[in-house]
Formats: structure tokens, C-alpha cells, sequence
């Protein structure tokens, strides 16, 4: 790094995208104390699972990405984002492993996630497709035996 390079740390609570997410977009920030009150919220919940914009860049796009993508789902009828320092924690207890995610909740069922960046199009397939399940998908976990040594 150069020394003139200056590094500058970015905070969601004063950046302007999460500011317009939360503000403008009407998106709802949760944590872990907040986590129930998402997952009882009534109907269709949109929900962005972020991580540290510090650390992971893709951060800075979803927060623009995610209120466009949601106003193609009119059904939706709640939005919410974690709050980034805990977004990874919250997001493995529904099994996503690549952050930014954009989930979709329908009472307390996890409906499921595209996760990653992706492209327009996945977004708005994956999303429409997510939104007419009427149960979450079953999840299976694969049990492995050992097998005797011959």
C-alpha cells in the first residue's frame, strides 16, 4: 500500500446506502436481540443477510441492490436487514453460507435464499420462484455410517 493511500472504514450507521436503505427504503435493521420480531413479523419478509462492508465489499452492493430487487415482489410485505456485525451468525442459522444473501421468510417459515451476488435475472427468478412455496423446503442431512474394516 502507498503511503499515500488512506484507508477509510466504513460504518453502516452513518454510510449513505444503508442510510437510504433504512431511511428512504424502509427496510428494518436486526440483530440478535431482534431476531424473533423478524422471524414472528406477519406475511412475506424480505430479508438481507449482510456481512462487514470492511471486510467483504459485495456489502456496498447489495444495499443497492436489494430495495430494487424487492419492488418486483409486490407481495412482500416487510423488509429487514442484519445488522452487518452479525449478519454472518444470523445467516448460518438458516444455512446460508455466502453472504450477501436475500432471503424470503413467509410467517416463521425460512421460504429460502439466493445467495451471492448474483445477476438480475437469478435474482428475479430465484426470488419469484422462492415467493410461491407455500412451505419451506425440506432439508435433508446427509447421516454417514462407518463402515467395518474388512
Amino acid at each position: 500500500m502507498s503511503r499515500f493511500t488512506k484507508v477509510v472504514v466504513i460504518d453502516p450507521a452513518t454510510h449513505p446506502g444503508f442510510v437510504r436503505m433504512r431511511e428512504k427504503e424502509g427496510f428494518t435493521e436486526f440483530g440478535e436481540a431482534e431476531v424473533d420480531a423478524m422471524v414472528k413479523a406477519p406475511g412475506l419478509k424480505f430479508v438481507v443477510f449482510a456481512d462487514d462492508p470492511n471486510k467483504q465489499k459485495e456489502t456496498l452492493d447489495i444495499v443497492v441492490i436489494a430495495p430494487e430487487v424487492k419492488k418486483t415482489l409486490p407481495q412482500v410485505e416487510s423488509a429487514w436487514v442484519t445488522d452487518t456485525a452479525v449478519g454472518r451468525a444470523l445467516a448460518a442459522r438458516w444455512g446460508m453460507r455466502k453472504l450477501p444473501a436475500v432471503a424470503l421468510f413467509r410467517g416463521e417459515a425460512f421460504l429460502g435464499a439466493v445467495e451471492g451476488l448474483s445477476d438480475w435475472g437469478a435474482y428475479e427468478a430465484g426470488l419469484a420462484e422462492i415467493a410461491s412455496r407455500t412451505a419451506p423446503q425440506k432439508r435433508t442431512i446427509a447421516v454417514l455410517t462407518k463402515q467395518a474394516e474388512d
